[in-house]
C-alpha cells in the first residue's frame, strides 16, 4: 500500500510533531538511502529516544511481493518527510477535532496528501494532564483508496492505541504506588522541571518501537491485499472462485490440425486481436447482433469453412460464454455425428455435410471468393426477440463504444459475461419458484432474459 503511516506526539519543547514514521519501499534499494542522517536534531528524549541496537532505522522485507518497510524517526524521503511533518501539526493542533467519527479525522487535500488521523492520550504522572497527546496518522495520495480502507485501518488503529495505552496505564499505576505524582505536586515541595517522557518510558516496553514497526508494516502490506477487485457479482458463499489465467486447453476440443494456431493463441501479446469486433468485422452489423443472441441462448452455430479462416472467429465465440461452457464448442469437427451431439457452438470444414439452416440452427459458411463484398453469408430463418437479454445489449454497446481498445474490450466482455454466470448459479441455489422470483428482483433478471438463464442453468452449478 502507498501509504506512510507515523506516530506523532505533542511534545513540550518543540510542540506537534512525527517521531515514528513506516512506509513502503520498493525501487528505492535501502544501500541508497542516508539512514546515518535521519537521527532526530532534537534533544528531548520524547523525540530523542533510542530504537534499540540499530539506532537509525527498522526494517523488514516480504518475500513474496519484494517489498521492504522502514521505519526511521524521519520519514526517509525528503518530499515524504515534508507532508508528514504538516500532517502531524494538523493531527495534533485545534484544526481538528478528535471527537468526531469515533476519534478518526479525515482532511487533507490533493497537494498535502490525505490524512486520515487517529488521536489518543497515553498516561504520564509527570506531564501536565498527567497524560500525552499521541496520534497516528495515515498519510496517502489516493483520497478513495484511502476513505476505502478506512474500516480497516480504524479496527486495527484502535487495537494499537488500545495497547499502547493499557501498557502506560500499568506503568503510571506502578509509579503512583511508590510516590504519587499528585501528592508531591499538592505538598508544595518545588521539584525541577521535568521534560517529555518518551513512549519507552511510558510504556515500560523495551522493544515498543520493534512492536509498532510490526503493526505498522503489517497494515501497509494488508492494506495493499484488502481492496482487490474480482470478476464476480454478489458475496454470497456458493459462488465458485474466480479463474485468475486462462481457460485450461482441455476445455475447447481440438483437432491435430489446428495445433499451430492454438499455440499462437497461448501468446498473451496475440490477446488484444481476439475480440468481438472481430466477429462484427467479418458478418453485417444486424448479423452480428443475431450471432450474439444465438450464442448467448443456445441456438446452435455451425460455422462451416477452411479451418485457417474459422479458428479466429470461433475463438472470438468462446468470449460469449462463461468458462465451465466453453466444453460446449468443437473446433473444426472431423465428424458429421459431432453436428448432432450435444455441443452447441462447431466449426467444420467445407468436405463434411451440414444440415440445413432452421430456427434452432445458425448457419454461417465462409465464401472461398468474396460476394458482394461479403466473406461470409449467414443463414438463420430465425427472429431476435423485440427485447433483447440484458446481456447481450450491454456487450453491443460495449463492441460500439469508440474509448475502448481491443484490451479493454475484451475485460469489459468477461466482466459481464462473468457477472451473469454468478446470477445463474445464484438462481439454480434456490429452492422454491418463490426464492427464484425475489432473486430474479434483487439480480435485476428481466423476463427477456429468461432464455439466456434457461441456456445457462443447465450447465451451471
Amino acid at each position: 500500500m502507498n501509504a506512510v503511516i507515523a506516530l506523532c506526539h505533542f511534545c513540550e519543547a518543540h510542540g506537534p510533531c512525527a517521531i515514528f514514521c513506516t512506509q513502503t519501499l520498493r525501487d528505492t534499494k535501502l544501500e541508497d538511502l542516508q539512514l546515518e542522517q535521519q537521527q532526530s536534531q532534537k534533544t528531548c528524549s520524547a523525540c530523542n529516544y533510542s530504537m534499540g541496537r540499530n539506532n537509525n532505522a527498522i526494517y523488514s522485507k516480504d518475500v513474496e511481493s519484494g517489498a521492504t518497510f522502514v521505519s526511521t524517526k524521519v520519514a526517509v524521503l525528503p518530499e515524504v518527510a515534508n507532508l508528514v511533518k504538516q500532517a502531524a501539526v494538523l493531527s495534533l493542533s485545534n484544526g481538528t477535532d478528535s471527537s468526531k467519527d469515533g476519534e478518526f479525522v479525515f482532511f487533507g487535500d490533493s497537494s498535502r496528501g490525505h490524512i486520515l488521523s487517529h488521536t489518543f492520550r497515553v498516561a504520564d504522572s509527570q506531564a501536565r494532564g498527567y497524560s500525552q497527546l499521541f496520534s497516528f496518522i495515515v498519510l496517502m495520495k489516493d483520497k478513495y483508496f484511502l476513505l476505502n480502507t478506512k474500516p480497516f485501518l480504524a479496527e486495527h488503529l484502535k487495537k494499537v492505541s488500545s495497547e499502547l495505552q493499557a501498557a502506560a496505564k500499568k506503568t503510571k499505576e506502578a509509579e503512583d504506588s511508590i510516590c504519587s505524582e499528585r501528592q508531591r505536586r499538592l505538598s508544595g515541595v518545588q521539584f525541577p522541571m521535568q521534560t517529555s517522557r518518551s513512549l519507552l518510558e511510558l510504556t515500560g516496553e523495551e522493544h515498543i518501537f520493534a512492536q509498532l514497526h510490526s503493526h505498522f508494516a503489517w497494515l501497509l502490506l494488508a492494506g495493499s491485499r484488502f481492496l482487490t477487485e474480482h470478476v464476480t457479482f454478489g458475496n454470497l458463499p456458493w459462488l465458485p472462485p474466480q479463474s485468475s489465467g486462462r481457460p485450461p486447453a482441455q476445455r475447447l476440443t481440438y483437432n491435430s490440425s489446428t495445433l499451430p494456431m492454438i499455440e499462437s493463441l497461448d501468446d498473451p501479446d496475440q490477446e488484444e486481436f481476439f475480440s468481438l469486433r472481430q466477429l462484427k468485422s467479418v458478418v453485417r452489423k444486424e448479423e452480428f447482433a443475431t450471432v450474439c443472441y444465438c450464442a448467448l441462448t443456445g441456438i446452435k452455430i455451425v460455422v462451416r469453412g477452411d479451418p485457417r479462416r474459422t479458428f479466429r472467429f470461433m475463438v472470438c465465440l468462446k468470449k460469449l460464454l462463461p468458462e465451465p461452457m466453453h466444453n460446449l464448442m468443437r473446433i473444426d469437427a472431423q465428424h458429421q455425428h459431432s453436428i448432432s451431439s450435444e455441443y452447441k457452438i462447431i466449426s467444420v470444414s467445407n468436405d463434411i455435410a451440414v444440415p440445413m439452416a432452421s430456427a434452432s440452427v445458425f448457419r454461417i459458411d465462409f465464401l472461398d471468393k468474396h460476394i458482394n463484398g461479403h466473406e461470409v453469408t449467414v443463414k438463420w430463418p430465425g427472429e431476435l426477440p423485440r427485447k433483447l437479454p440484458d446481456l447481450m445489449v450491454k456487450l453491443l454497446k460495449a463492441v460500439e463504444e469508440k474509448n475502448f481498445t481491443e484490451l479493454v474490450l475484451n475485460k469489459q466482455t468477461k466482466v459481464l459475461i462473468e457477472e451473469w454466470k454468478n446470477k445463474v448459479t445464484c438462481l439454480n441455489h434456490a429452492k422454491s419458484s418463490s426464492v427464484q422470483g425475489k432473486l430474479k428482483k434483487v439480480l435485476g433478471i428481466q423476463p427477456q432474459d429468461q432464455s439466456l438463464i434457461n441456456y445457462w442453468s443447465t450447465h451451471l452449478h
